[in-house]
Parts: C-alpha cells; sequence; structure tokens
C-alpha cells in the first residue's frame, strides 16, 4: 500500500471547512475507505457525565448490533484501553465486533489520559500492513483531536445554559434540570414522558443543502416544539440531529397528542420534502433508573420511526 501523506493533508485540509463532529467522523470514514480495504470499522464514544460507551458510526455493522451492543468503564476491553495502547488481535481473538475476522485493531481515541472513546477496524482474511497500521495510528489521533474540540465546545456552551442557533438547554443543563423533575415525579409517582424528534440522515441533507440552510431548518423545528408546548416542559439539544423534550405531568397517550400536532406543523416546513422525522416517546416506569435511560429508550423509539414507511411516531416499549 502506498503511504500517501499527501492524500491525508487534504483530509485534514478539508476537515477545517466541516463544523460537526458528525460531519467530521463520517468524512474521515469515506477517506479510511478509500485509503484500504477493510471488512467492518466502527467508532464508540463515551456518552457525556456516564460510564457508558455507544457506538456513534459505524461501517458494515448491523443496526442492531450498533444499537445494542454498549460497553461501560468496567468491561475488559475498556480497562484495557485505559491504558492507551493499541490493541493488536489476531483470529482468534478475545473481542469480537459481531462478525468473525483474522486481524482485529482497536485504538483508544483520548485526550492526554482521558479516554474518551475508541475505533475498531479488522479484516475477515488479511492481515493490516504495517503502513496501513501507522495510518490508522494516524486517524485514531485525529478522531480524537475532533472529540476533544466538541467537548469544549460543548463546555462552553454549557456553562451558558443554552445554544444561541437554538433556544434550547444544552445535553448537560437538560440532564441537570431533568434529573431533578424526574426524582420528584418518581417521588410522588406521577407521569413523566420523554420525547425526541431525530431528522434522518443529516449529515447528508447538510451536504445537499448547504450548512446555513441546515442550520435554519433546525432554528425553525426548534421554534415550533417550543411554541407548542408549555412553559413545565423542558426542551434539550440532544445531538446535531435531534431535540429532546421533557413533559411532566404528562401521560404517553397525552404526549402522542402533543407531539402530533407538534409534527404536523413541522411537516408543513418546505423543507420537508427532502427531508424525513422520527419521533420516539418513553414515559417513566417504577424500574426506569434516571433520565440518561429515558432518553436512550425515546432515542431507540426514535430511530425506529425513521425506519418506518408508515407514520413517524413511535412509542418506546
Amino acid at each position: 500500500m502506498e503511504f500517501n501523506l499527501l492524500s491525508f493533508d487534504e483530509m485534514l485540509s478539508n476537515l477545517l471547512k466541516k463544523q460537526e463532529m458528525e460531519e467530521h467522523l463520517s468524512f474521515i470514514i469515506r477517506n479510511i475507505e478509500e485509503e484500504f480495504s477493510f471488512q467492518s470499522l466502527g467508532i464508540y464514544l463515551k456518552v457525556p457525565n456516564t460510564d457508558i460507551f455507544r457506538m456513534k458510526i459505524s461501517r458494515n455493522i448491523s443496526h442492531t448490533y450498533s444499537k445494542n451492543y454498549i460497553f461501560t468503564e468496567g468491561d475488559p476491553i475498556t480497562k484495557e484501553l485505559m491504558h492507551l495502547k493499541i490493541l493488536d488481535i489476531q483470529s482468534p481473538g478475545r473481542y469480537v465486533f459481531e462478525k468473525e475476522y483474522s486481524h482485529l485493531l482497536i485504538l483508544p481515541i483520548n485526550h492526554f489520559n482521558e479516554l474518551l472513546g475508541f475505533i475498531f477496524i479488522d479484516k475477515s482474511t488479511e492481515v493490516f500492513e504495517s503502513e496501513e497500521m501507522t495510518k490508522i495510528k494516524l486517524y485514531a489521533s485525529v478522531i480524537s483531536l475532533i472529540v476533544q474540540l466538541d467537548l469544549q465546545g460543548n463546555e462552553i456552551e454549557q456553562h451558558r445554559g443554552i445554544y444561541e442557533s437554538a433556544k434550547v438547554f444544552s445535553h448537560k443543563a437538560f440532564v441537570e434540570k431533568s434529573e431533578v423533575i424526574f426524582s420528584m415525579m418518581k417521588r410522588y409517582n406521577r407521569y413523566l414522558t420523554i420525547a425526541v424528534i431525530k431528522i434522518e440522515n443529516f449529515e447528508n441533507i447538510v451536504r445537499t443543502i448547504g450548512e446555513h440552510e441546515a442550520g435554519d431548518l433546525l432554528k425553525k423545528i426548534s421554534y415550533i416544539i417550543q411554541n407548542d408546548l408549555r412553559d413545565t416542559d423542558i426542551i434539550g439539544k440532544l445531538n446535531n440531529d435531534s431535540f429532546t423534550v421533557l413533559m411532566p405531568e404528562t401521560s404517553n397517550k397525552n404526549s402522542f397528542i402533543t407531539v402530533n400536532r407538534v409534527n404536523n406543523r413541522i411537516m408543513k416546513l418546505p423543507m420537508m420534502k427532502i427531508c424525513k422525522i422520527g419521533w420516539g416517546i418513553a414515559s417513566k416506569e417504577d424500574i426506569t433508573k434516571n433520565v440518561e435511560e429515558l432518553i436512550k429508550f425515546a432515542d431507540h423509539a426514535a430511530e425506529d420511526s425513521t425506519r418506518k414507511e408508515e407514520g413517524n411516531i413511535t412509542i418506546y416499549k
């Protein structure tokens, strides 16, 4: 394999033109696909304020695996990666990401001594050449930088408490406020529902209509959500492609009515002709641990909604 530093420099130059972490990661993965062959690949990132690592982006990995397989800081793989060393494993290996392989590389994504996530890549019948391994390490370093910059940017926004582009709470501020309400609702056995709205393939929409138009779309969606909800409801930015709403004293049935009303208004936006959105609704149960878990359930339901041929609202069960 020819080690093309010029191509790598071009990738770095192109990254400077992009703004969102999801765009950065997708661009890097496409660059990796162009450089050499592999069987499957995935990037796991740590969920803020938790010990959970969840799949952020992948290639040749099933949706079911990506959705259901998470890791925690207590798992053997993350304990090994805490040492911030590459895991070079040949078949049969101690770790498997859905598919059997002949050679697996797992590289930490980190900032100094803090593990932020990891990237895995494998081959089915061959082994990675030394040049390939060197370049994969470079990619992992770039991903580490991107993730750290995104985290630092979020910290600045969290200090402000809201996003300027959409007058809603940042993820951290949303969780902090929602946890207080969650504790009260759980203590007094009151209804509590969370809804998540997700835009399918948002990164492709950005490439199609441009960052300015995509940002304007997010603003319009956030304004509709704000105008149609009560003052007691809390709105947050879950990811670049999704918003989340906490609705106290609201049952599944009533939240569905509210979401359906908001959804109908959003669907009237001209941009919806090229966009698909999905809603997920999850309600507090006796076994629900915390708000983060409720958000996860609603997010999974929203993801399922984006894959429906009919209807775009799913209640998590």
